[in-house]
């Protein structure tokens, strides 16, 4: 039975990388215990003492869900299989667990005691390290599943509210147009009325999907011209402009430097954004759009002549559901949430301003998005040092996280490697030196943080120094502290960029890095990626 309980816990999400003689030290805090199909293990809020490893069998994770204010519903979550963990919380200081567990088949579990356990990690501190590294991934992963199961629910709820909905929009625009038969025109005005509701009412279970969860992937990213996205955002609301006699100015020039972005997402905001804009301005007035370019930043600025927002509600207006208090307009308030959700995705920001601080009236919303570096000549008689295929090894232990970094870098021409933890990491780095490596923190056998120590070692010897960019879900205020604790030196990398990753975010950094590295003492640098020529300063 022993061996049972030891062969288990080897195989558990959070024991698998724990030496034999920390396995035997664990093995002696839990108990066996079988749960028939149906017990309830764990309650929703209530305290969790115990954590506990399938042995054989199956949890169902679940969560109260209310719908209105009377109706309540369990909704399964996540089911919990062999070598899965469940009750995690019983390990942290905060006990309180989120979610019921109820057996949905007959299952052995091995229930360990939070407190016992506790104390086990606090004598040995590797032990700690290793179950916590696995713990926040558990976490993780749990908490994308439920986004997923959430994102599923919400996509069929969509469909099955959409598609009656959109029939009865065809059958009115049958009648409407008159293919049924002759109606007089206050039949149609009603009719014409009933179908504007549809159509606020399909936007509004759009915006709910959204809402819930704005799906932004890396692979949908490309180089784009933010110019031509302006003009047909304003083409979208020039109708609605029209019937108000409210003129729509815009100074975009013909072309901006190019961003990576998901056009239709962008016009998604800049839609809003105008669509807002003529919404809450008088007959008459004027609404304008203008841009401005950085070294690294173009900023998009959406400004009107209307009724402004009050100082107290500005810090509100991006939040979810949220509807301005003195105004009585139509809508969920659910379009500068996801626009702030969208634009945080590109690895912008946005923000408002009201009155205008340029004319005094109305509001100002700005739009900022990372450029890539336009393309440059070489000065008459002088030959610009290239990088052709800059070498990037990747390396992380997730396999779907990898592939989407190395895509994203691959895209724009970089030559790219990936290992799957710090011990092919280094090996890679001996056999062929990159010139920047991106590095995951938390990974079995050999973590990021060993990885810096080695190449710090390794420079000490003599060695090239090798840029490193750290790509983690961990804060880097915590990362940089563990590390200065561990070495009492400081954490020598060139950059730190958090997960999720923004595919805009990654490549300046990436470019940024590349730079300093390889442009020291030198006036200029050119890298060539993707066919093209790149150039940017650099600090002699």
């Amino acid at each position: 039975m022993a061996s049972n309980k030891r062969e288990a816990i080897k195989s558990s999400q959070l024991f698998w990388n724990a030496s034999d003689a920390q396995i035997d030290r664990v093995v002696a805090l839990c108990k066996e215990q079988l749960f028939e199909a149906g017990v309830r293990i764990l309650s929703e809020g209530d305290p969790s003492p115990n954590f506990y490893i399938v042995e054989s069998g199956k949890i169902a994770l679940e969560m109260e869900i209310r719908i209105g204010s009377r109706t309540k519903r369990q909704a399964i979550i996540d089911v919990i299989e062999k070598n899965g963990v469940f009750g995690w919380s019983a390990l942290t200081d905060l006990p309180v667990h989120s979610m019921s567990a109820t057996a949905s088949e007959s299952s052995t579990l091995l229930v360990f005691d939070g407190q016992s356990a506790r104390r086990l990690c606090d004598e040995d501190s590797d032990l700690d390290h290793k179950v916590m590294q696995e713990l926040v991934k558990l976490v993780s992963d749990r908490l994308s599943q439920a986004k997923r199961t959430l994102a599923h629910v919400l996509s069929v709820t969509s469909h099955d509210l959409r598609a009656p909905l959109a029939t009865v929009q065809s059958s009115l625009d049958t009648v409407i147009g008159g293919f049924a038969g002759d109606i007089n025109i206050k039949q149609k005005e009603l009719l014409s009325g009933g179908k504007q509701r549809i159509s606020d009412l399909l936007n509004m279970i759009d915006n709910l999907l959204d809402i819930s969860y704005v799906e932004i992937r890396a692979t949908d990213f490309e180089n784009m011209d933010l110019s031509e996205v302006v003009a047909i955002s304003i083409g979208d609301v020039a109708g609605i402009a029209q019937e108000k006699a409210i003129g729509l100015r815009s100074s975009i020039p013909a072309a901006l430097p190019e961003t990576l972005g998901i056009k239709k997402r962008l016009r998604q905001v800049l839609t809003n954004l105008l669509s807002n804009a003529v919404k809450f301005t008088a007959p008459g007035g004027i609404v304008t759009v203008t841009a401005k370019e950085t070294d690294d930043k173009i900023e998009l600025y959406v400004s009107d002549t209307g009724i402004g927002i009050p100082p107290e509600e500005l810090p509100r207006i991006f939040g979810d559901f949220y509807r301005g208090m003195k105004v009585d307009a139509e809508g969920a308030g659910l379009g500068l949430s996801i626009a702030k959700k969208i634009v945080e995705a590109h690895g912008g920001s946005i923000w408002a301003v009201s009155p205008d601080p340029e004319t005094g009236k109305g509001t100002k919303f700005g739009v900022s998005l990372p450029r890539i570096l336009e393309p440059s000549k070489a000065q008459a008689g002088e030959e610009p040092e290239a990088v052709a295929g800059a070498r990037i090894l990747v390396t992380d232990d997730d396999p779907e996280m990898r592939g989407i970094t190395a895509l994203i870098l691959e895209s724009q021409g970089y030559e790219v490697r990936t290992a799957g933890d710090g011990e092919e990491a280094l090996a890679k780095v001996e056999e062929e030196e990159p010139d920047l490596l991106v590095l995951d923190l938390l990974m079995p056998n050999m973590d990021g943080f060993e990885v810096c120590k080695r190449l710090e070692e390794r420079r000490d010897r003599g060695g090239k120094r090798i840029p490193v960019i750290i790509l983690s879900a961990v804060r880097e205020e915590s990362s940089r502290r563990r590390y200065e604790l561990e070495t009492e030196t400081e954490f020598d990398i060139e950059d730190y960029v958090t997960k999720p990753i923004s595919p805009p975010v990654l490549l300046q950094r990436v470019e940024k890095a590349l730079m300093k590295g390889k442009a020291v003492g030198a006036t200029s640098l050119s890298i060539i990626k993707g066919g093209k020529q790149w150039t940017s300063k650099s600090e002699s």
